[in-house]
């Protein structure tokens, strides 16, 4: 008995779900899809962006290396000497800039290639949904879907890593964006924030027309405003944390009645799962250095955090 069902809440998603919920579950997959196939979009164009800067410095450096080699037929002249110095502080900083650009693209090729891998998963669920109701569990939703072939163990295995692991990724966000709305980002910005005015304040001590000083005063005060800026916390920038944070939940209850599903799947082709880590071990591998960090402060209260309590959207 599923009793009446409120008309958009995904909570009331049962094993064998009604036509209703069905169509829950489609809009959340639709949305979801598009949500990573967006993510994935953005990843290249990072990878795409640092690729093009990285070739920039290359070419650069190649041009310093030129003129360096132009030297050799010259004595060592007190005008080369001049020129090789300014050329070999040069290089040195290009070289620092192509190591940056050369772990960035390579950071944001690998997150583009995982993402693809996502979309895929995210893809295939999609697909699979009509079929895994009209066939498997025989509902009547008022049409016919042609059976998908059974999954091969290395496909199961695949496409069922793939949806852990899109399960842990969201865990770890839906953390950060409850830490966003519950203080503990602020108080992780904050921290953030006193590191770098004490180095600005230890680097002044220094004399000004040290270039070292004004080279890391520069930095320091860049990274000084940027995380001021994350701090901002004007309603519209709160409205959009809860409405993430609102989406990342549907996405994480539609993603565990799908990994029921598959463990469903699972025992009736008689597979076995190799990975013998716990759900906390695997959602802990999941998190970044940052979100498993704000674990460390406290979650402050407030009528709005109360609110958000009520609807289960945080703990």
């Amino acid at each position: 008995m599923h009793g009446i069902l409120p008309e958009d809440d995904i909570d009331y998603i049962n094993d064998t779900p009604t036509v209703q919920e069905y169509k829950k579950l489609r809009r959340v997959m639709k949305i979801m899809t598009n949500f990573y196939v967006g993510g994935s979009k953005t990843k290249l164009e990072q990878a795409e962006f640092f690729e093009e800067e990285l070739q920039k410095v290359t070419l650069d450096e190649d041009m310093i290396n030129a003129q360096l080699e132009a030297f050799k037929s010259f004595p060592i002249h007190p005008k080369r000497r001049d020129y090789e110095i300014e050329l070999n502080e040069e290089l040195e900083k290009l070289l620092a800039l192509k190591k940056k650009f050369t772990t960035k693209a390579d950071e944001y090729r690998k997150l583009h290639i995982w993402s693809n891998g996502i979309v895929k998963v995210t893809k295939w669920l999609e697909a699979g949904l009509d079929d895994y109701c009209v066939n498997h569990l025989k509902m009547d939703l008022g049409f016919q879907v042609q059976p998908k072939p059974e999954l091969g163990k290395e496909e199961y295995k695949s496409y069922k890593e793939g949806l852990d692991e899109i399960t842990y990724n969201l865990q770890e966000s839906q953390d950060f964006f409850c830490a966003s709305l519950d203080g503990r980002l602020r108080q992780y910005h904050q921290m953030e924030k006193d590191i770098i005015v004490s180095q600005i304040e230890s680097i002044k001590k220094f004399p000004e027309d040290s270039p070292r000083r004004a080279h890391i005063l520069s930095e320091l005060e860049a990274d000084l405003e940027y995380v001021s800026k994350n701090m901002t916390e004007d309603p519209s920038s709160l409205a959009k944390r809860k409405r993430m944070l609102e989406m990342h939940s549907d996405f994480f209850k539609v993603l565990r009645w799908y990994r029921e599903k598959m463990k469903v799947l699972g025992d009736e082709y008689g597979f076995v799962d190799d990975d013998k880590r716990t759900e906390e071990e695997k959602i802990k591998s999941a998190m970044s250095n940052q979100v498993e960090f704000m674990t460390n402060f406290k979650a402050e209260e407030s009528p709005e955090i109360e609110e958000l309590k009520k609807l289960n959207l945080i703990h």
